[in-house]
């Protein structure tokens, strides 16, 4: 009798802990909800009147950060640095908004899958992390626009083609786990170190270069890959921002009216569009975005003394480069396509 008590309360248990889970996320939105209208009398001029748009690029951002192995930051800087927000402030807004949002994120890819998470490897690359993205906002900052821009959208660039290869190439990821061997925990140091570092420099980073290294070297599931990536870039960031209170001016009206898209994207439209419309697409089209906007800049900076023909030397090459590979993006996707696909369409 007993026995059959626990085996038919056993379903009920699992019942109340799905419901409780189901219920988490719309719990967190009212407390941040909650939490928005308390503070709206401090930032309600600022937000009204200047950075009324930001609910709208926070979903685009938060969608594309908790998704992808790209970090919000990808999206804000150069959107923020063309509507004349200073490049040192929209890194101070990158780390804050990211430590918010893809904390939100980290938080709802845990209750839906905890194995998504190598958990024996994160303390250790966080310990890497935030070390870099101390030295890097504390003893090396970076504070010329000009320079801080170009950094950004040359690495951001770089980092894009990193993504592109990786889908190229379809490489098999049949690992779950990482051993922490001494030549494992050698380079997972010393690359979230320089993640840490760029991260403290553009505001993203070690997400990037983590999911690289866990996908390359490692041959990590991407799935695994991502989400781990996105945790870690969470915590960085939340570093990041500490240290930004302390040592500069952190831009919280921007981060204030950025909240609602981010909260909504984080908990509920992230993990949905991932599901529905794929990373991949997501990601492409912003790697594409990404790619002319640093043509943008290359073109009119003056870092870098270039003559025009060297730039009109440069843009075209990497044009015609940047075409190719989307090129074989494409194939890849219309060889996917099952053949009785055409026939549906041709009726």
């Amino acid at each position: 009798m007993a026995q059959g008590m626990e085996l038919s309360g056993l379903p009920k248990e699992r019942m109340l802990n799905e419901k409780n889970r189901k219920r988490l996320p719309y719990i967190i939105l009212a407390i941040a909800a909650g939490f928005w209208l308390l503070l709206f009398p401090l930032f309600h001029e600022a937000f009204l009147r200047q950075f009324y748009y930001m609910p709208f690029l926070g979903v685009i951002a938060a969608t594309v950060a908790n998704t992808t192995p790209a970090a919000a930051g990808i999206v804000y800087f150069p959107i923020l640095t063309r509507l004349q927000i200073d490049p040192a402030a929209a890194v101070q807004f990158n780390l804050i908004i990211q430590a918010y949002g893809m904390g939100l994120g980290t938080l709802r890819w845990f209750l839906l899958n905890r194995k998504l998470f190598i958990t024996n490897v994160i303390p250790v690359c966080l310990f890497g992390g935030i070390t870099g993205v101390t030295i890097s906002t504390v003893f090396l900052p970076i504070s010329n626009p000009a320079t801080l821009t170009l950094i950004f959208n040359s690495i951001a660039f770089l980092f894009t083609q990193i993504i592109f290869f990786s889908i190229i190439f379809q490489y098999k990821y049949p690992n779950l786990k990482i051993e922490l061997t001494r030549g494992n925990l050698a380079i997972l140091i010393f690359f979230s170190l320089l993640g840490g570092v760029i991260s403290g420099w553009i505001g993203f980073g070690i997400d990037t270069i983590f999911y690289f290294i866990l996908t390359v070297i490692f041959k990590i599931n991407p799935a695994v890959s991502i989400v781990t990536s996105i945790s870690l870039m969470a915590a960085v960031s939340l570093a990041g921002t500490l240290l930004n209170i302390i040592f500069n001016d952190v831009p919280f009206a921007l981060w204030y009216s950025a909240v609602p898209g981010v909260t909504i994207a984080g908990l509920f439209l992230a993990a949905y569009l991932a599901v529905k419309i794929g990373a991949k697409n997501v990601l492409i089209l912003f790697t594409f975005l990404l790619s002319l906007d640093f043509f943008a800049t290359l073109w009119t900076q003056h870092t870098i003394p270039m003559t025009k023909t060297v730039k009109i030397v440069i843009t075209y090459a990497l044009v015609a480069y940047l075409i190719a590979i989307h090129v074989k993006i494409f194939k890849q996707g219309y060889k996917k396509i099952p053949s009785d696909l055409g026939k549906f369409h041709s009726d």
